[in-house]
């Protein structure tokens, strides 16, 4: 970079404080020549403005930012610094008048006798621009501070939407990969297919296939988790999935399900009972002599209830935990602070599960 262009790029990048100077310099100028009725050389004006900005200067990026360290409680660093400010500015400038004058020749309109009133006229100037400094400290580090807190704000606020963002394309993309796999118009007009010709020879595995397509078709139109759907519409499901089991088991299957008769029109998020029906068919004993497998479904005073109890078919299985936590997760999401889920093994080998949701 050549020396013009460097230049007229500090000009550009310090033009606020160049402007700034300039208007307080003509202000200063014109209200002293007012008062006095006269006005000083260029070189006084030069000299002492030089001097005094420097100060401002100094004071506002050297003097502040070390004063207000917290190093220890060294409280008498910073009015320390600033009375050495103070008398090494009324010397300096006292030298520096002496040498402008028998150097130079600069007019001076005051006198340069090292009196009291000159060092309290100097005192005062120093003090006039050191508060100055202050202030301008302060202000540059209230817009620094408040800049950083907008930009920590503004970058959680895009993390938050990005995270979002990437949460609702991933259930996009799994809903279509799993969408993907298998055309449900194609898969529908095949199971309709299958059932009718299936029916002929074996009417229980025609009443499966025929559940499976309302399971199915069930799931799909419930793709969105958040959305609620008609509770009796999904018991309605797990009568179908009892019902494809008991075909399997050949009438073996104990398991009971109970529901009240008060349940039309409740609306509740989708696939969760189906979810903790799977997990009694994936870890439970159903088929044993013992007592049956029950599945409890009640509304009372605002609360919905949904209670399972199964025998295990191994107490210290684990895996059922994941899906569980997944409903848990579901329902904070759907009913935050309305809804609890708790999941234990009593003594008896039975695992037990109990919803609750305040609607």
């Amino acid at each position: 970079m050549s020396l013009k262009n460097y230049i007229f790029s500090t000009i550009r990048r310090y033009q606020f404080h160049l402007v700034a100077w300039g208007l307080f310099v003509l202000y200063e100028v014109t209200v002293a020549g007012i008062i006095y009725g006269r006005l000083s050389s260029f070189g006084d004006y030069a000299l002492h403005y030089s001097i005094n900005i420097a100060l401002f200067y100094l004071h506002a990026l050297v003097v502040m930012p070390r004063g207000l360290l917290p190093i220890g409680h060294r409280y008498w660093l910073l009015p320390s610094l600033i009375v050495a400010e103070v008398i090494a500015y009324i010397l300096f400038t006292y030298a520096m008048e002496l040498l402008a004058v028998d150097l130079f020749q600069v007019r001076m309109t005051r006198s340069l006798d090292l009196d009291s009133a000159y060092l309290l006229r100097s005192a005062w100037r120093a003090i006039y621009f050191l508060g100055f400094a202050t202030a301008y400290y302060f202000l540059t580090k209230y817009l620094s501070e408040r800049t950083r807190v907008e930009q920590i704000q503004r970058q959680q606020l895009l993390d938050i939407i990005d995270k979002q963002h990437l949460q609702t394309e991933l259930i996009r993309s799994q809903n279509a990969f799993l969408k993907a796999q298998i055309n449900p118009h194609f898969l529908f007009n095949t199971l309709n297919y299958v059932y009718n010709s299936v029916r002929k020879t074996s009417a229980p595995a025609a009443e499966a296939i025929l559940s499976l397509s309302h399971m199915m078709r069930y799931a799909l139109q419930s793709e969105d988790e958040h959305q609620q759907t008609d509770l009796l519409e999904e018991i309605q499901q797990v009568e179908h999935l009892l019902h494809i089991h008991r075909i399997r088991q050949e009438g073996r299957l104990r398991i009971l399900l109970h529901y009240g008769p008060n349940l039309e029109g409740i609306r509740f998020i989708p696939l969760v009972l189906i979810t903790l029906v799977e997990n009694m068919f994936k870890h439970g004993d159903l088929t044993g002599a013992g007592e049956p497998a029950t599945i409890t479904v009640r509304y009372q005073a605002g609360e919905l209830k949904i209670m399972t109890v199964n025998p295990c078919l191994d107490t210290r299985a684990r895996g059922h935990r994941i899906g569980l936590d997944n409903i848990r997760k579901r329902l904070q999401h759907a009913y935050p602070g309305r809804a609890s889920f708790d999941a234990w093994t009593d003594e008896a080998g039975f695992f037990h599960t109990r919803l609750c949701v305040t609607t």
